[in-house]
């Protein structure tokens, strides 16, 4: 899979404006693009200008086909003025889960009703900057809470780990909680805590940053898939 994490800043006045021709991109890249399986967009709960998108392709050639489309178009060139900042894009690589994954996100026979389109979810897009001496290990850690998250916490629908191809010292945490409270929980746990300890002192301190998202899900709605089917 081709995964791209974007990070955005949004000017305060366009806000809604962006989050309208946001959906109409994301919707038409789902429903038009045989190679596109997720596109997600989430809002920060802090600074509502913060933006993330979690795009899914097959594979690269379906990411540049993506920009071929006429939803892309019309969203770029209508959104060109939006920016507060320069868009920042990490194209990665999955590195948990990569067997018996469901990428999909669209689900057909879903709802169209709006109470579905509550943002109710929690979402976690978090970037970790690790010295190059301890990505193997870091991976290895990583995976471990992920597998403990999405097995022993209800309330965690997926604990994705990705990994920058060109930068492979850059690892992706994307986490789906079905709410804030469950992703306190998530917090406390034992798993949680172990991987804490265990690399505390991998990071790479000189790139730490606030390029993370935390907040809830502006599109897909509340009902479609946001498993990705790790549960053993």
């Amino acid at each position: 899979m081709y995964i791209l994490m974007v990070r955005l800043k949004v000017k305060e006045d366009k806000i809604n404006e962006f989050i309208k021709e946001s959906i109409g991109d994301s919707h038409g890249s789902v429903i038009n693009e045989p190679g596109c399986r997720r596109f997600d967009i989430i809002q920060d709960q802090n600074d509502p200008s913060l933006f993330g998108f979690c795009e899914i392709y097959d594979n690269e050639d379906s990411f540049k086909a993506h920009t071929s489309y006429e939803h892309f178009k019309i969203w770029a060139e209508n959104t060109k003025d939006f920016y507060d900042a320069e868009t920042e894009v990490s194209f990665c690589k999955p590195i948990y889960p990569i067997e018996k994954v469901n990428w999909d996100s669209i689900r057909t026979e879903a709802s169209v009703d709006s109470y579905f389109s509550n943002s109710s979810l929690m979402i976690i897009a978090a970037p970790q900057y690790v010295k190059n001496e301890n990505v193997d290990e870091f991976i290895k850690s990583i995976t471990l809470d992920s597998i403990g998250s999405t097995n022993e916490e209800p309330g965690c629908l997926r604990f994705d780990v990705y990994q920058n191809v060109n930068d492979p010292t850059e690892l992706y945490l994307y986490e789906v909680y079905v709410n804030a409270d469950a992703f306190e929980y998530h917090k406390s746990t034992p798993h949680i805590k172990k991987w804490k300890e265990t690399v505390k002192d991998m990071y790479d301190e000189s790139r730490k940053g606030s390029g993370s998202r935390v907040g809830k899900n502006i599109w897909p709605p509340d009902n479609w898939s946001w498993s990705s089917g790790q549960r053993k």
